[in-house]
Order: structure tokens, then sequence, then C-alpha cells
């Protein structure tokens, strides 16, 4: 049994096509099929149902893959503490970000984490929340970047940054009655939750904080559209359809595209906190653990204020 097979099972399995997973492996599509076809031969079962498209795993190949993901976050673990021991700084790491977030916190992450460790390969994927902590779960990624998490047992959670929640608008779209204090740009939020509301679909974070801001002001949002992108809910909001509430990051990614006026949502700002999700119990080694110092520092130093 050679630790490739293991790489190339899991390619194919998440590929769904031995072309694709070829590609992906840099090898030819015959050459990946033949080496699979061994594999089950001498596993004396078949991992792939091939009368599907895309390809799935049979209830053995399920089985076996369980089993090599195991083998395979092992090896990074090892790999890791291995580094450590000889200060060889060589290897990867491997990053999930939503798709917004990548945006805003990438590019202040990189720059400093590649001057320290110029040998460490940064591979970096985005996607929703769930289908990420899918793949932390899976060992595909080393760490995931998400707000407002919930700590869940086979996942540790590291703080990396505190972002406030602000209510955006088109300018001299609030009136008077909807602000406590305009010269500190804070609003009444059971004023201001009165108006139109642009906001995330139901399953994102964001929207879950703004439903629990509405429940505490015992209101109901009058919804002008749901989205999957802050930043659309703020230029929407900067054009006047309506209110939206955003985390501080969007204001920093909108820059002066279409400026509207960001307000606090009350006299004490409403926060959430960004997480760094990796696998309990898994090894964090030097590169690691300066890559979540480098992150809170950047995170920090960039803080958007009102």
């Amino acid at each position: 049994m050679e630790l490739r097979q293991f790489t190339y099972v899991d390619m194919v399995a998440k590929c769904g096509s031995f072309t694709k997973a070829a590609a992906k492996l840099f090898i030819s599509q015959p050459a990946l099929s033949n080496y699979i076809n061994k594999v089950e031969e001498e596993l004396g079962m078949k991992l792939f149902d091939r009368s599907s498209t895309p390809l799935l795993l049979t209830y053995g190949g399920e089985q076996y893959l369980k089993r090599a993901k195991k083998i395979l976050t092992q090896i990074d673990d090892m790999d890791r503490e291995l580094r450590d021991i000889t200060h060889h700084m060589q290897g990867r790491l491997r990053l999930g970000f939503p798709s917004e977030r990548i945006i805003y916190m990438l590019p202040l992450i990189l720059a400093p984490f590649k001057k320290r460790y110029p040998g460490i390969q940064v591979q970096v994927v985005s996607g929703p929340g769930n289908r990420l902590t899918e793949m932390l779960r899976g060992g595909d990624v080393d760490f995931v970047m998400l707000p407002n998490w919930t700590k869940e047992k086979d996942i540790a959670q590291e703080e990396v940054a505190v972002e406030e929640l602000v209510l955006v608008a088109a300018k001299g779209y609030l009136k008077e009655d909807h602000l406590l204090d305009r010269e500190r740009k804070i609003v009444n939020w059971r004023k201001a939750a009165g108006l139109p509301l642009i906001t995330l679909n139901k399953g994102h974070a964001l929207r879950a904080c703004v439903d629990v801001l509405y429940r505490n002001a015992g209101l109901k949002p009058v919804i002008f559209m749901e989205s999957h992108s802050n930043m659309l809910s703020y230029r929407l909001a900067a054009q006047g359809f309506g209110i939206a509430v955003v985390p501080e990051i969007t204001l920093e990614l909108m820059g002066e595209t279409m400026e509207a006026e960001a307000f606090h949502l009350s006299e004490r700002p409403i926060t959430w906190e960004v997480q760094a999700l990796y696998r309990e119990g898994c090894y964090l080694g030097e590169v690691e653990k300066a890559f979540l110092s480098i992150t809170r520092e950047a995170m920090a130093a960039h803080k958007k204020r009102l």
C-alpha cells in the first residue's frame, strides 16, 4: 500500500472525474485510471461507482477514504512537528475563507507571512462557511476564517479579530427621528429597523445576527431584497433602496466606489468575533502559531473606525 493512493483516491472523490483529478494531480487520465484499477484489484472491491456522473464512492470507498483521510492528517501533523525540530521551514499552509472575507483578509496577511516564511506555500480556497468547515474536518484545509462561530466538539477556535456591525444607508436617507446622535453617527435602532432592509440570505452568519437584532427589538424586518453578498447590500443601500447591516470590513472593501453613510447600531458598538478554526487536537507548529499571530496583528492594524 502506497501513501499516494490515498491522495489519488481522495482527489478523484473530490473531482468526481478521473479527467479532472488527473489534471490537478499533473498526471495523465489513463495513468490515473489504471492506478485506481490496480488499487481496487488489490483491495478486492470497487472504490467508485463508474455508472454515475459525477463519479461517486461506493460504500467500501467511503470507508476506505475515511481511514485514508485520518492517515493523511496524521502525516501532516508529523511533517509540522519535524519541521519544528529541523527548522527547515518548507511546506504548505492551506486556508479557507468566505468569498468576501478572502478579498479583505488575505492581502493583509499574506505579505508579512511570506516575508517571514518564504518557503511555505500558501494555498487558499473560498466558499460558504458550511462547506469550508466540512473541508476542515476532512483535512483538506488547515485553517478556516469565520465570524460568530458556535463551538463544536471536533473543531478548535482562536479569536483573530473583533469587528463592528454597522448600518449603512444613502446620504440623507436616515431622518432625525431615525438617529440618537447624528454627530456621533449612532442610530435609533427601533426607529431605523422599520425601514426597508437589504440583507443576506438565510444561512449566512450575518443574517443570523441581523435576525437577532430585530428579534431583540421586538420587530419584524421589512425585507426589500436578500442576496449572498454584503458588498451588494452596501451598493443597494447607497442607492437609497433601504438600509443594510454589514461588517465593518465591507466599508473598506467598497472604498469610494459608491459611498454610503455608516452608523453605529447603538451607543455601545455591536460586534462579532472572527475566529480561526482548526481541527481539535492537531499539531500547531511554529508556522501555524506565527500565522495566527500575524493575522491578529494585521487585523488590528487595519481596523476600520467610523
